[in-house]
């Protein structure tokens, strides 16, 4: 059965590679992303997938009201929500070096946007008695890290809200689970990494047991597997992808 696929966070990295990976299923993708996700919908439609791109900033309420009454009214019922979009802010650095406005930049970006899509589809959702949400956290949610402390926070938050939402909607036939990635190789890590060479497997990238980062493919992989049917009975998981950094 085809469905329609939001997936934010879109334009680029992990999210790029959640929206491939749903459209090889032959589903609708619904790229969106605070600018749009042109180079995403180009490589859907090059494979010969079905997608489209919408810009919103999902820290606003009205403009993630007005963006799903949008898509709602020109592509249906969202089936399926992956709310991947985030950001580290500016870091690292020490709590006391950050302002006010750092920390609601990384809570709206990557705790509010999360509250207000759930917020959209979940009626419709209900009134369907069905529906897949993914949501990406980190697993800084589990483990400290210098220089990041209000992202440690936000993606702690974000595993909390996606267990108590998903023990609230299960007698609704929604399914709700949280993927929390380890080092991946995208543009969150560059200004502490530095470029990341070909070959990262001789990097000496100590916090994972696999002595290396992850790709964003290997990410979406999982994340379309909590999408799936295959998760079925998966309710509140919260699905290490972290190379075993936990494990470590």
């Amino acid at each position: 059965m085809k469905k329609n696929v939001v997936v934010t966070g879109a334009a680029s990295g992990i999210g790029q590679a959640i929206a491939l990976r749903a459209c090889r299923d032959g589903h609708l993708v619904i790229a969106v992303d605070i600018n749009e996700s042109t180079e995403t919908v180009k490589k859907i439609t090059t494979e010969g997938g079905k997608a489209i791109s919408y810009s919103c900033d999902l820290r606003n309420e009205t403009s993630v009201t007005d963006l799903f009454d949008r898509i709602e009214e020109k592509h249906g019922a969202v089936d399926t929500l992956v709310n991947n979009a985030g950001t580290m802010g500016r870091w690292p650095l020490s709590l006391t070096e950050t302002s006010e406005d750092d920390w609601y930049t990384i809570f709206d970006t990557n705790v509010k946007s999360v509250y207000l899509c759930c917020r959209q589809v979940l009626p419709g959702m209900r009134k369907r008695g069905s529906g897949v949400i993914v949501n990406i956290a980190s697993e800084l949610a589990f483990k400290s890290a210098e220089g990041c402390t209000i992202y440690c926070a936000s993606k702690g938050a974000v595993v909390q809200f996606t267990r108590a939402l998903a023990v609230e909607e299960a007698r609704n036939g929604i399914r709700i689970n949280v993927v929390c990635p380890g080092p991946v190789d995208t543009g969150l890590l560059l200004p502490t990494l530095g470029e990341v060479p070909e070959d990262n497997d001789e990097q000496s990238f100590s916090a994972t047991a696999l002595k290396r980062l992850g790709k964003p493919e290997e990410i979406a992989e999982v994340v379309w597997f909590a999408a799936s049917e295959g998760a079925s009975y998966m309710i509140g998981s919260v699905i290490m992808a972290d190379g075993g950094v936990l494990a470590s």
